[in-house]
């Protein structure tokens, strides 16, 4: 895979905090949390294949592997000499997030993971979204699926924040998008998860009105992890970090005092 995008900010003698984004998005989307984090972390964060700044991924790859999306994550830590690292995913960023906690344990000191689940959707329902946007593209369907990203709440205070983010899911890269639809309809981190031995201080946050990862979904989640618990932030859809910058900064900031 092309190498990937990434954006260091921060001193670096401060922890290390890695933010992961939700498919469709880019590293822009934790805009509005950085002023809250960047005075006190080295905060790293990336663009996925074909988004923001990260190159698209080659039409003649077909499929992802299992590990496409976090190896360039630990490789990019590792040149950075970052050994351990709180982190924080949404979506498919929280999917992320669960192989960082099953898998690289030893890598973490915290783990934040919002608006996501151990199984999202079905693998039908994204094969047929890959189809979808390979025959139609995403500037004609920019509408329809950012429409389930933020509660009507968020978007009748924000108006803005929808248009916005219409416009940046229309540069999405299509064959990028389609693979990482069909990844997503592969991955369950069900069993790694349950059996896992991490030891890992996790917290789990959502929105009352997430219709993509539900309160339920990430309950499911919550029990996997042996979590006491999920954060629901009320009113909230999708993506936290867009709709309630500030009270997401709150929790995070809470939780990683808590495990530092």
């Amino acid at each position: 895979m092309n190498t990937l995008f990434f954006s260091i900010e921060g001193n670096a003698k401060n922890p290390a905090i890695v933010l992961g984004h939700p498919l469709g998005m880019n590293l822009k989307a934790w805009d509005s949390i950085m002023p809250y984090l960047v005075e006190q972390f080295r905060v790293i964060r990336w663009d996925l294949p074909g988004h923001g700044l990260s190159p698209a991924i080659e039409k003649s790859v077909e499929s992802l592997q299992v590990n496409d999306l976090i190896d360039p994550l630990l490789a990019e830590c590792d040149a950075l000499g970052i050994d351990r690292f709180h982190y924080v995913g949404t979506s498919i960023g929280g999917m992320i997030g669960q192989q960082l906690v099953a898998h690289h344990s030893k890598r973490l000191l915290s783990a934040t993971l919002t608006n996501t689940g151990a199984k999202i959707g079905t693998s039908e329902a994204w094969l047929t979204r890959q189809k979808t946007v390979s025959e139609t593209g995403l500037p004609e369907l920019a509408s329809t699926f950012v429409a389930r990203w933020f509660s009507d709440e968020s978007v009748r205070s924000n108006p803005e924040i929808k248009t916005h983010w219409e416009g940046q899911l229309s540069l999405v890269d299509d064959h990028s998008y389609g693979l990482l639809c069909a990844w997503l309809g592969e991955m369950d981190m069900s069993s790694a998860l349950s059996s896992s031995k991490q030891g890992t201080p996790i917290q789990l946050i959502g929105g009352t009105q997430d219709v993509a990862t539900t309160p339920e979904l990430m309950h499911t989640l919550s029990m996997l992890l042996g979590v006491q618990g999920v954060s629901l932030l009320e009113g909230i859809g999708h993506v936290p970090s867009v709709e309630c910058p500030k009270e997401l900064s709150a929790d995070i900031l809470k939780f990683v005092r808590q495990n530092s």
